[in-house]
């Protein structure tokens, strides 16, 4: 057997060529130590830091609370935090106005303002849930113009607890009160003359006005294509 041949003579071989191109250790520079420095770092390295983040005033909200929510929407990947966020925020806004209904008459702006977040941000945050089946949004339509006064956010089954899907526990409400009060005067606007559509369908009404003017402009662009022989 050669020596080529031999794997332990090449191993033995080839960790002597090693060790003679290896650099010395007295040549290594071993970086120095500051005693002060070390002192001073071991000192001060439990304190707090000198500039605190700032912190923001924190809205009085009452005595309102988040009714039980399952916990799909936490095991959820398909969910952000933010979509999370956005869901117990719709709980807890549903849960103080409509009970009865589970549905919220509610304006992207409004969220936007108390989720601290931008619309866009709160319009992603609804298409998630709207495609997880945790939420229904509905558009609802001005009966004076074409546009949209707000949405209707009904709560679905898989958003809720068990033992909570049918209906929630009734708050305490004094028997001669009316039900009616200037104070749900915008939500009863929701309820009243304005009707209420699928996001699908509202996209397609505010496309028939560019449809109406490309028509009047351009007549034969919906017509198939003629080829010529």
């Amino acid at each position: 057997m050669t020596m080529q041949n031999d794997a332990q003579a090449a191993f033995i071989e080839s960790a002597r060529a090693l060790k003679n191109r290896a650099v010395p250790s007295q040549s290594l520079r071993v970086p120095t130590i500051d005693p002060e420095r070390r002192q001073r770092s071991l000192q001060t390295c439990h304190r707090y830091a000198a500039t605190e983040r700032p912190r923001r005033a924190v809205s009085p909200t009452g005595n309102g609370y988040v009714p039980e929510l399952a916990a799909r929407i936490e095991d959820d990947p398909n969910l952000t935090d933010g979509a999370r966020r956005c869901a117990r925020k719709l709980a807890e806004l549903t849960f103080r106005q409509n009970r009865e209904g589970r549905v919220l008459p509610v304006t992207v702006t409004y969220l936007a303002r108390a989720l601290g977040r931008c619309r866009r941000s709160v319009q992603r945050y609804l298409r998630q849930l709207e495609e997880g089946g945790y939420v229904a949004v509905e558009v609802v339509a001005s009966p004076r113009s074409r546009m949209c006064i707000g949405l209707m956010v009904r709560l679905l089954a898989p958003l809720l607890a068990a033992h909570h899907r049918q209906s929630w526990p009734q708050s305490a409400q004094n028997p001669g009160a009316t039900p009616e009060s200037l104070n749900h005067r915008f939500r009863l606007l929701f309820q009243g003359k304005a009707c209420s559509m699928p996001v699908d369908q509202w996209a397609l009404r505010c496309m028939d006005g560019v449809f109406r003017s490309l028509m009047k402009t351009k007549p034969l662009t919906v017509l198939p294509p003629v080829h010529l022989a």
